[in-house]
């Protein structure tokens, strides 16, 4: 028996050219992942420089609202109304290659833009941010206030509306909006002996109602400047320096329900209160915003006092009642927004006014709402004696870009 053998001899070149194209093949994966890293080591740096870039535009927004606050020449002409292109550069911000330029242009008295530019270099190329804010202050020192609801914003339809998307009943003295005066969701606004007045239009949506019980309307009434109220100056007039009791936002949250304040409880930063009784015979005032929640149980009571009563928020005011219970003499006010949320079968009882930049009243229509205007509790909180002029800069406008 034989067998045969058939031998399969491969090119000669074959191992050479596999271990070439295995080779090939390394090199363009190590290629690959190198072109990978260096592509996210530029992202990465192109990210650390766009953000640094942030800040400075950040930086030179707020070295504005500083002047605009302290600098003698930039204060007065942002009250008087009259900054025009007051320029402000500043080179080598946080390092070498960081700058901003700041550009403030009055649009009416204590209402301004501000344009911030920022630029950073990075290996050449050049990133820049371009963040504009529209900023204002209250500037009224009242002698009289007749309004029971004031919206006071200025400088653009989104400011100085007032919107009640529940009903409500108002009795005595104004209600004014700077802006537009809108009833909206099929809520009746009932107004009794007073007026309803906007320096815009007032706005009566489908199914919705005004209600007025010997009581007028008009459009296209003058613009009113907001009261001021000094919160935290170093006058010793100031809410602060005249606080009876000073709290932080942690100690103030932290208080039992059932607490009882006695004269002016001044908070540094955010007010929260959140579903617990509470009892003030006097003011609850705030650095930053004021926020109130209440369910069913809950209780707030505010009672007046001989030196004013209320409650006041340097920035927003937001009021949630899951059925809960605000019942107050003196005045809301709050420099920024009020909202006042409602459900269940909440009581919103308010004697004396509300003053706001921008306000919404929303909700489910049952229980209570209603405001007794009262010009004396109205008033002991604005006495321009004790207020001045150091009322606080808002900014009521925000848009930027980047490239």
């Amino acid at each position: 028996m034989w067998h045969r053998v058939i031998s399969i001899n491969k090119p000669a070149g074959f191992v050479l050219v596999a271990v070439a194209a295995i080779t090939a093949g390394l090199l363009l994966l190590a290629g690959f992942f190198l072109e990978q890293s260096t592509s996210e080591i530029k992202i990465s740096k192109s990210e650390n420089v766009a953000t640094e870039t942030y800040y400075l535009a950040e930086a030179g927004a707020n070295e504005a609202i500083y002047k605009l606050k302290n600098d003698p020449d930039w204060r007065s002409k942002f009250i008087a109304g009259v900054l025009s292109n007051e320029t402000l550069v500043r080179n080598s911000v946080f390092d070498a290659d960081g700058s901003y330029t700041v550009v403030a242009n009055s649009i009416g008295s204590a209402l301004a833009d501000i344009t911030v530019t920022a630029q950073h270099n990075l290996g050449g190329q050049q990133t820049q941010r371009i963040i504009q804010i529209r900023l204002a202050r209250a500037t009224n020192s009242a002698d009289s206030w007749e309004q029971a609801v004031f919206g006071g914003g200025t400088g653009g339809q989104q400011n100085g509306n007032i919107t009640f998307e529940r009903n409500c009943a108002i009795t005595g003295g104004k209600v004014h909006a700077n802006q537009d005066f809108k009833v909206t969701s099929k809520a009746i606004l009932t107004i009794n002996d007073g007026e309803a007045t906007s320096s815009n239009n007032i706005i009566i949506n489908n199914q919705s109602e005004l209600v007025l019980n010997n009581s007028t309307q008009t459009e296209g009434a003058d613009s009113i400047g907001m009261p001021a109220i000094d919160f935290d100056s170093a006058s010793p007039t100031s809410l602060k320096n005249r606080a009876d009791q000073v709290y932080s936002s942690a100690d103030f949250e932290n208080l039992p329900g059932g607490t009882t304040l006695n004269g002016i409880t001044f908070v540094t930063g955010d007010a929260e209160w959140t579903n617990k009784d509470l009892t003030i015979n006097g003011i609850l005032s705030a650095s930053g915003d004021v926020e109130i929640t209440l369910g069913a149980s809950d209780a707030l009571v505010i009672n007046s006092t001989a030196t004013g009563s209320g409650i006041m928020a340097k920035d927003d005011l937001e009021v949630d009642l899951n059925g809960g219970s605000l019942t107050m003499a003196g005045l809301l006010y709050s420099a920024n927004q009020f909202i006042l949320d409602t459900s269940g079968n909440p009581v919103f009882d308010v004697t004396g006014g509300i003053i706001t930049w921008h306000l919404l009243i929303q909700g489910v229509d049952t229980g209570t709402c209603s405001v007794l205007y009262d010009s004396l509790l109205v008033y002991q909180p604005l006495d321009p004696v004790l207020n001045g002029t150091e009322s606080p800069i808002i900014e009521v406008n925000h848009w930027e870009e980047q490239y």
